[in-house]
C-alpha cells in the first residue's frame, strides 16, 4: 500500500514538473535593463574566464566609440523551445527601438546565433517594385553575410562554448566596424548612386522584354487570325440524275499482291 501512494506522489512531480516550462513558455517575455558593457552572460559561461568579458566588451565600446553604432551580445545555454530570433528582436525593441545598433544572441548549447536589428527601410521605384534605403549606420543583408564570412573559419575551431562565445562577439565587432570604415572611404554617394543606376537599367531592361514578349504575342495572333481554309473546285462530270456523287471513281491498291 506504501509503495504504490510513494508512485502515485512520484508521478504527481513528475507532471507538475513537466507542466511548469510550458506555464514558463506561455509567459509573456520581460527584457532585463540593457546591461552597461553590452553584454548579457545569462549561460555563465563566461564567468570563470572574465578576461573573454573584458576582450568582448572592449570589442563592442571601440565600435560605439568609433561608430556611434551600439551592440549589445546576449547569452543563453537554452532557450527551451523559445525562437533564437525571436529573442534577438524582443531585446532589440527593448533596449534599441529605432537608435542605430543591433543585439546579437548566442545560444551556448546549440551555438545557434542571431541578430536583432531594426527593419530595413524601403523606397518605391515603381508599380510593386521598391528598393531597400541604406543609411550611414545601417547594414544590409550583405554587409551582415561579408562580415559572417570574415570570422566564421575560426567558429569551428573554438574548442569550449567559451572560446566560441568571445571568437562571434569579437568577430561580429571587428566586422561591423571593418563595414564602416570601408564605407568611409568611398566617395559620398558613389555606392547608391550606382545602385539606383543599376537597379532603374535593370527595371527598364525588364520592361522592355516583357513589352517584346506582348508584341510577339499579337504579331502571332494577328496572323492565325488571317487564316483561311477553303474547299478546292474541283470540275465534276454529268451526274445523270443520280442523288449523289458524281465524276470517276477510280481505287489503287499500293499493297503486295496476293498469291493467287
Amino acid at each position: 500500500m506504501i509503495r504504490g501512494v510513494k508512485g502515485i506522489f512520484c508521478a504527481l512531480l513528475l507532471l507538475l514538473g513537466a507542466a511548469v516550462p510550458g506555464r514558463a513558455q506561455d509567459r509573456p517575455f520581460v527584457a532585463p535593463p540593457p546591461p552597461e558593457d553590452g553584454i548579457l552572460d545569462e549561460s555563465r559561461v563566461l564567468v570563470r574566464e572574465p578576461e573573454r568579458i573584458q576582450a568582448i566588451a572592449a570589442a563592442l565600446a571601440e565600435l560605439e566609440a568609433k561608430h556611434g553604432f551600439r551592440m549589445y551580445f546576449a547569452l543563453y545555454d537554452s532557450l527551451y523551445g523559445r525562437s533564437v530570433a525571436d529573442r534577438a528582436r524582443d531585446l532589440q525593441q527593448a533596449w534599441l527601438g529605432d537608435r542605430p545598433g543591433m543585439v546579437l544572441v548566442l545560444e551556448t548549447d546549440s551555438r545557434t546565433f542571431k541578430l536583432g536589428r531594426p527593419a530595413p527601410r524601403q523606397k518605391e521605384i515603381g508599380p510593386s517594385q521598391a528598393v531597400e534605403i541604406q543609411g550611414p549606420a545601417d547594414l544590409s543583408s550583405l554587409d551582415l553575410s561579408a562580415v559572417v564570412r570574415g570570422f566564421e573559419g575560426s567558429l569551428m575551431t573554438a574548442r569550449d562554448s567559451a572560446e566560441f562565445a568571445e571568437r562571434l562577439g569579437t568577430g561580429f565587432a571587428g566586422g561591423v566596424a571593418t563595414v564602416f570604415e570601408e564605407r568611409a572611404t568611398r566617395p559620398e554617394g558613389g555606392a547608391s548612386k550606382s545602385r539606383m543606376i543599376a537597379l532603374a537599367i535593370g527595371l527598364l531592361a525588364a520592361t522592355g522584354l516583357l513589352a517584346l514578349l506582348v508584341v510577339a504575342g499579337l504579331k502571332r495572333a494577328e496572323a492565325r487570325s488571317l487564316v483561311r481554309y477553303v474547299f478546292p473546285k474541283v470540275s465534276v462530270g454529268t451526274r445523270l440524275g443520280a442523288p449523289c456523287g458524281g465524276g470517276k471513281i477510280s481505287s489503287r491498291s499500293f499493297g503486295r499482291p496476293s498469291g493467287d
